[in-house]
Parts: C-alpha cells; structure tokens; sequence
C-alpha cells in the first residue's frame, strides 16, 4: 500500500524557476505549499545550469524581487542592455541566485522536497495527488491544485495531456548544451580585441570605457561570435563542436566568464541521450577550452572551472493546452483579454540537427492567455514554465527564463485562487486572476 507523505493545498513538481517562483505566489496567496525535486538543488537553469543572463528583460514579479536581492550582495547588475533582438538586463551570479531563492522559499513558508522523482499521478475526474519516488520507497502527495513545473512536462503526461514534440516536419527538437565556467581569464585584453573585431560578433556589450583591470569588466560583458576564428580552427583541426559560434559572459568575479558553447542533438526524453548528453557535452567543454586558450587573446592563460552541473535540455514536450500560442501570435505582437503575462523575451531558436541560431525581437511583447496553462482533458493541473501550450515557434520566446518566471507566478496565484474557491483551476474566473497579477505589479498583455 503506497504510503502518504502529507496533504496540501498546492502541490508545484520541479524546482526551476517557474515552480520556485509558483510555490512562492501560492504561499503568499495563502495556500499551504508542497515544492517537489527530483535533484538536489532549486533554481533549475540559473542555477544548476550556471545560466547567468536571461534572455530577455525581467518586467516584475518575484523573479525580479530575487535579481534585486541578489543585487544587493554583489551578485546581480541590474543594468539593462539594448542588443539587435531586443532588450535584457539582470545579470546575475548562479550561486548568489541559489542562496536568494532558498531564503525566499524559507520566508514564504515554502516546504521543499528534494531528490523526490513524480512517477504517477492521482487522480479520477481531476488530479488528487501525485506518486513520489522517495529513498524511502514510494509516497503519495495529496493536494487539490497540482503545477507541472518540470520543463519537460512530466506530470501532465502522466495524468494523459496530450502533447507536442519537436517540429513538425521531422519531430527534431532545439539542442542540448552546457553552460561552462573559465576563469583567469585577461577581459581587459579579451575586451581590447572585441572592440577591435566586432565583425566578428553578432551581439557585443562592453563597458563604457577602456577598463584596464578585470574588475571593470564584473558581469558586463557579453559576446555572440568568434565565428571567423572558429572557422579557422575548424580547418586546422582545432574544433570539434557542432557549433558555429560562441557566446561569452562575464561573471562576479574578476576574470570569470561563463560560457554556452556546446550542443548536442537529441531527445532530451530519453534515458540514453541524456548519458551521451552528458558526456559528450564535457569533451565538448574541453576541446572549446582548448580553442580559446589558443585562439582568442585574453585566454592564454584561462582554467576551466566547471561544467554546469545541470544538464541545459532546452526543448521536450510542450504540453497541448485549452489554447495553443502561436508564432504568429508572438510575431504579431498578439494580444488577449485572459492573458496573465506579458512577455518581451526575444524568439532565441537554436537550430535543430544544425549549427546555427535565430533570434529576433518580439517587439513591444505579446500576452500569453490563461488558456496556454491549462492542459486539454486533465482538470486540477496546471503547467508552467517551458511545458506550456505552444508550437514551436513561440516557444523560442517563451522557454526563457523571464518568461517561465512568469506564467510560473500565473500558475501559482491561480492554483491558491482556485482552492480557495473550491473550483478547479479551469473553473477559476480568469478575471479574478488577472486582478490579483496586478496588484502584484506585473503586466499582462491584454491590451
């Protein structure tokens, strides 16, 4: 007989940004909160993932509250930078953003439970619970509003969303990458030769200034490119990776850069290409750390410090909703009268089974409607973050992390909203949510 862990009023499964910032909305709605994860850690991809810029700028909400909080450490730049796809800001140090959440969790009253796995869910006309797998065996956990915040949408395919998978044409989903962290790096010198060959560069930030020590250049400095040297290596044998180009950015410390440079292909839904994944992407890691020490001034003399403990899987299911959010719907700036965000990430596509990427504006932003959490046939469940209802278009705007944070605080507030009411989530007056988003100080693109 499956054991129970306890009962609760919301019950959040996945501690990335979108479950952190939903268990945190539930709380402070007044709902008793449960926040699942399967690792050891919280924060997902800005922290595990080392992740330190998000693409795209942070309007409010909590997510804004934690740049803010990691700011006043030292550990965030609350600056905000113009580049060809839009605008972002709130560049951030991984393991300040891990201390901050942990802190707002505790504050809120947020119960966390690591290293526990959703392998089942309960349920009869909606969700009831959901089956942990714990070191203790087997437990279930009661409650009556679930969010599926794992990014790839496990929950609700197990309660039978129905669900999308990769591009249409041939089912192939954005790569796999790891972030990597080098430090004793020159940025004074690295800097000089930026400014000196920005054809090389596809997006380039710099200080203002010619700063002369390694602390003028403390989260920000941000690149895209090295395309021409890597094209160089390619022929002299010197680059391995699957990738045109390069993204650089600068971290807390003096010297620190934080890299995305590696990719792999594959189904981020499968055991064995998770492995491959992960190994694969260290030898990468190694092979650009080579590169760049040989290669590019200002990193003769750099060390590798870590690849990313979390595994970057940018793109599994997204979950079939009441509503499917289309490319077009972004492109056109689209608005909606139950939308719950605002969202102004740039459409960030990196190209499936190839080597380049895409990214372009969305312009003044565009709504995401309730509906996009919601998933068709499965009542008492919400999905939030990467999961949500889009085609995969819209989905290079909404899987980053400004975004997640958002739908992540829809999801919350409307889950401790509708148990309060006694409805389920789908029952629950879009209205009543979007009155209570504002006075939480966020913009919800409905006009």
């Amino acid at each position: 007989m499956l054991g129970l862990y306890g009962e609760y009023q919301v019950v959040v499964a996945g501690a990335g940004i979108a479950g952190v910032v939903a268990s945190i909305a539930a709380r402070r709605q007044g709902a008793k909160v449960l926040l699942l994860e399967d690792s050891g850690t919280v924060g997902g991809m800005v922290t595990g993932g080392r992740l330190t810029k998000p693409h795209g700028p942070v309007d409010g909400g909590i997510f804004l509250e934690m740049i803010q909080r990691a700011a006043s450490v030292g550990g965030a730049n609350l600056s905000t930078w113009q580049v060809h796809w839009g605008e972002f800001g709130a560049v951030l140090d991984p393991e300040v953003m891990q201390r901050v959440i942990l802190e707002m969790l505790e504050e809120a009253g947020v119960e966390v439970l690591l290293h526990a796995r959703v392998v089942d869910v309960l349920q009869d006309s909606r969700v009831r619970g959901l089956e942990v797998a714990v070191k203790s065996g087997r437990k279930a956990v009661l409650g009556r509003a679930a969010v599926d915040a794992t990014g790839d949408g496990d929950v609700a395919a197990l309660a039978g969303a129905p669900f999308l998978l990769g591009r249409p044409a041939d089912g192939k989903t954005q790569p796999i990458s790891s972030y990597l962290r080098v430090v004793n790096v020159d940025t004074p010198r690295l800097a000089r030769y930026m400014r000196e060959h920005p054809e090389e560069f596809t997006e380039l930030v710099l200080p203002e200034g010619d700063g002369k020590n390694p602390e003028d250049y403390r989260l920000n400095l941000l690149a895209s490119g090295f395309g021409g040297l890597i094209d160089r290596a390619r022929k002299a044998g010197d680059w391995k990776v699957p990738k045109g180009y390069i993204s650089v950015k600068s971290g807390m410390m003096p010297g620190e850069v934080n890299l995305n440079a590696t990719r792999f292909q594959g189904n981020g839904l499968d055991e064995r290409t998770l492995s491959e994944a992960e190994i694969e992407l260290r030898k990468q890691a190694y092979n650009v750390v080579d590169f760049l020490r040989k290669y590019v001034p200002g990193f003769e003399q750099a060390l590798l410090l870590e690849v990313a403990p979390k595994l970057g899987v940018r793109e599994t299911r997204r979950i079939l909703g009441d509503y499917l959010l289309s490319g077009d719907d972004v492109k056109a700036e689209r608005r909606f009268p139950d939308a719950i965000a605002l969202s102004r990430s740039g459409l960030d596509i990196h190209e499936p089974g190839g080597e380049g990427g895409l990214k372009l504006s969305v312009g003044a932003g565009y709504g995401i409607p309730y509906r996009c959490l919601l998933p068709k046939g499965v009542d008492g469940l919400l999905v939030a973050g990467r999961c949500i209802s889009t085609d995969e278009i819209a989905f290079g705007s909404t899987r980053n992390v400004p975004t997640c944070a958002q739908t992540g605080q829809a999801a919350g507030t409307a889950a401790a909203l509708a148990v309060q009411a006694g409805l389920t989530p789908r029952q629950l007056n879009a209205a009543e949510l979007q009155a209570a988003l504002r006075s939480q100080g966020l913009a919800l693109g409905t006009s």
